[in-house]
């Protein structure tokens, strides 16, 4: 039961930074936007809950892709590899990455280690990057500048992550305070 109630928390979480990123600022699949949060989301659901709120992440993505994205910017299956699964898995691969050289330590006494959160960010978005670049250079019809689709991805990736989390962990103290 407690599964169900992670995927719903992380799903709202991902809907919400997305709907905020939606009203706030132009998206453009090819240069991507200065702050994407849904990553952030991701990443704080996997921190907090753990692996098994996939599913959510999943489902949520992929609505977000298909309603406000307009079927992933008009390149459809593609767009879902790259924005739904990739956007889900980025996070996993770089926590299992982080776990396998021993740099995984992202709980002090029950509080967050921002120095090992900051370099979990920093490699999701730069996996997350690189991966949408492979599977959207063959897919998009403007596909003009691999260096700025990678780095303004990255940065876009790396500066929502670092707001989410941020945020959503001072929220958290804020409320559990209280």
């Amino acid at each position: 039961m407690l599964l169900v109630k992670y995927n719903i928390v992380a799903f709202v979480l991902v809907i919400i930074s997305s709907l905020i990123i939606e009203r706030t600022t132009h998206i453009e699949i090819s240069i991507g936007n200065l702050l994407y949060l849904p990553i952030g989301a991701a990443i704080f659901s996997y921190l907090v809950y753990g692996f098994g709120v996939l599913p959510g992440l999943v489902i949520a993505n992929t609505l977000v892709g298909y309603f406000l994205w307009d079927n992933w910017f008009g390149i459809g299956l593609t767009g879902f590899f790259g924005h739904a699964v990739v956007g889900s898995l980025a996070p996993i691969a770089a926590i299992l990455t982080m776990r396998y050289f021993k740099l995984s330590k992202f709980y002090d006494d029950e509080d967050l280690n921002f120095r090992h959160v900051i370099f979990l960010v920093i490699l999701t978005a730069l996996i997350n990057a690189l991966l949408k670049f492979f599977i959207f250079m063959n897919a998009l019809p403007e596909f003009h500048a691999p260096v700025q689709f990678i780095l303004t991805h990255f940065v876009s990736n790396t500066l929502g992550g670092l707001v989410f989390i941020y945020g959503a962990s001072r929220l958290s103290n804020f409320l559990v305070k209280r």
